[in-house]
């Protein structure tokens, strides 16, 4: 089942229903490009979290904990 189906049938609104032809398609692509950019912000979040945890491992150290 493509994803496109499951996300309609998680997130269908009332207001859905009188979305015109032209809509769905506009729909479908601002869709399309809210989720690369939310895996994109996920991506940042994730690399933001290893070097937070680089640093306060050396913070940690220099304050001789471990």
């Amino acid at each position: 089942m493509p994803l496109d189906d499951v996300q309609q049938g998680e997130l269908h609104a009332k207001w859905r229903e009188f979305v015109d032809n032209e809509e769905n398609q506009r729909l479908a692509l601002l869709e399309e490009r809210i989720e690369r950019k939310k895996a994109t912000l996920k991506d940042a979040i994730s690399e933001r979290q290893k070097i937070m945890a680089r640093a306060i491992r050396r913070m940690r150290r220099a304050n001789g904990k471990t």
